[in-house]
């Protein structure tokens, strides 16, 4: 890549071009229309960033993402993004490989699957016309409250989200999509959310920089790019000012310190953490002049003509200095012709007359098999014959689909996840009457709300086996089940894998990516793979 290349790139663009170039935006719609074209070709936006509500399918989000680069053939060429992190962060569900969570991920142990997890997932968004995603998630996520990151990371060990974090980079940047992992300097250790309110982190300066180790390792490897966390760090900048707007952290620590000369994007500046404090327009002037490229405001239409203003007056003043307006649309420039932005994509139509590469969607489910983690077991009730009278209540629909492919004498009750308080005791005793009927009762959890099923099933003198679809520390509230699973993720292929161990076709490989009180980390039993292994070594006597 020619810096030539960019300095005549930069040096075409007007003052509000160069601004233009810093915003990236989304919209609500799910097609190009007027207000669009307004917002993407006449600001001259530097990238789009959809989610799910732009979303239908396959086919229709691919056009949109023909229109939305068409909208600028003529200039330069948007970055196309979407946080698609897998898990529950999913926009793109169709003709894409869909894949558990992070936390399944730290489960399998495995760096060949991470590798192989970020070059599917690249390789289909591509197909889509997409050209950034935002992710991964390399935040370790060190306190069991944490209310924002949980199982999007790759659990609690620093050593582990960095080798796991450095595989997945390297596989999506092999298929060429331009990657932005988050939230730097760490979101993992907080226990707010910065949608709503400005997360502290209390950490001293050498534990802040420990769990930094996973952005420092996949900087060394030539990471594209990296969002900034809305967390204050006191002990580390001496103020609270949130990490997205600290000259200290953006530009000393990640700059200076750890010589990341990438691009930077800041999350979404409407999150509470910001906007209520500072307003968005000052606070997006703010960032940029701390060392963020480009700043994230997807959401209300006045806030990105806010941001938009806020940037061309600071940089006419000079508030904005123009040597870092330069350096920031030199980073965006680079990013683009570093991934091929210019170069003109195959056709539409041919693109969505191949179908995707026939392994990647078989991605998801190595992982998914790989991640099964039975954590305990009576040794009675586990693995399931599919001979027995099971009764399955479920917050998640496909793990009694599962459950009944095996076993079509199972009954399913499918339970809301987060069901109106009005509601509970009737759902108690709806699980109360399934349990008595059954001999064995599947309990799917996927928060808290259905810890109470469990004792009520339970209660009925009926032996429970517990999946955990969620967050591990969930099985700390379940002392009465018999046999517990953790397959962290309800995505169709890890409740597929999780009915699989539970009737015994396949073994539970998985270990414990986080420390729980009752279990350590690394923690996980095998009993079916050990009698397939011993038998294995028998045969072959």
């Amino acid at each position: 890549m020619s810096s030539e290349r960019v300095e005549t790139l930069l040096a075409g663009l007007s003052l509000e071009s160069r601004v233009g170039q810093l915003m990236m935006v989304g919209f609500y719609g799910t097609e190009v229309d007027e207000d669009v074209e307004e917002l993407v070709r006449g600001h001259r936006v530097g990238g789009v960033c959809l989610f799910k509500h732009n979303v239908r399918d396959a086919s229709q989000v691919a056009r949109l993402n023909d229109g939305l680069r068409r909208l600028l053939v003529d200039h330069i060429p948007p970055f196309l993004a979407l946080d698609q992190e897998g898990g529950n962060v999913v926009r793109v569900q169709d003709q894409v490989v869909v894949l558990p969570s992070n936390m399944a991920l730290g489960a399998t142990r495995s760096p060949e699957l991470a590798y192989s997890a970020g070059r599917a997932q690249g390789e289909d968004l591509r197909r889509l016309g997409f050209n950034m995603n935002l992710a991964p998630v390399l935040d370790v996520n060190l306190n069991p409250r944490n209310p924002v990151i949980g199982v999007r990371s790759y659990g609690d060990s620093v050593p582990l989200v960095s080798e796991l974090g450095r595989a997945f980079v390297k596989g999506q940047q092999d298929a060429g999509l331009v990657t932005v992992a988050k939230h730097f300097p760490g979101h993992g250790a907080t226990d707010a959310d910065s949608h709503t309110s400005l997360p502290i982190m209390e950490e001293t300066r050498e534990e802040v920089l420990a769990q930094m180790e996973p952005f420092r390792a996949v900087i060394q490897d030539g990471l594209d790019g990296l969002m900034t966390a809305h967390v204050a760090i006191p002990r580390l900048t001496g103020n609270d000012v949130p990490a997205t707007l600290s000259p200290q952290v953006l530009d000393g620590l990640l700059r200076q310190e750890l010589g990341f000369d990438g691009l930077v994007l800041t999350d979404e500046m409407e999150m509470e953490a910001i906007a209520q404090r500072y307003g968005v327009g000052r606070a997006a002037v703010l960032a940029v002049k701390a060392g963020a490229d480009m700043v994230l405001v997807p959401w209300q239409p006045e806030k990105k003509i806010e941001v938009y203003e806020h940037l061309l007056a600071a940089a006419r003043s000079g508030d904005l200095p123009a040597a870092r307006l330069e350096q920031a649309v030199r980073r965006i420039l680079t990013a683009k012709l570093r991934r091929g932005l210019f170069e003109t994509p195959p056709v539409l139509e041919q693109r969505l007359s191949n179908p995707p590469p026939p392994g990647n969607g078989e991605v998801a489910h190595l992982i998914a098999r790989a991640s099964v983690t039975l954590l305990r077991t009576d040794g009675r009730h586990f693995p399931l014959s599919p001979s027995t009278r099971i009764a399955v209540i479920t917050a998640e629909p496909s793990l009694g689909e599962a459950i009944l492919s095996r076993s079509p004498r199972a009954s399913v009750l499918n339970v809301p996840a987060y069901p109106a308080e009005s509601r509970r005791a009737a759902l108690r005793q709806k699980a109360r009457k399934a349990a008595l009927k059954a001999d064995v009762v599947v309990v799917g959890m996927i928060n808290s709300r259905q810890a109470e099923l469990v004792t009520m099933a339970a209660a009925t003198g009926k032996p429970v086996v517990v999946v955990s679809m969620g967050l591990p520390y969930l099985v700390e509230m379940v002392d009465e089940a018999r046999a517990v699973l953790a397959v962290y993720s309800y995505q169709p292929a890890s409740t597929s894998a999780a009915a699989a161990a539970l009737f015994g076709e396949i073994g539970t490989p998985g270990r414990l990516p986080v420390h729980l009180r009752m279990f350590s980390f690394g923690h996980g039993l095998d009993p079916v793979g050990q009698k397939q292994a011993e038998a294995a070594q028998g045969a072959a006597r």
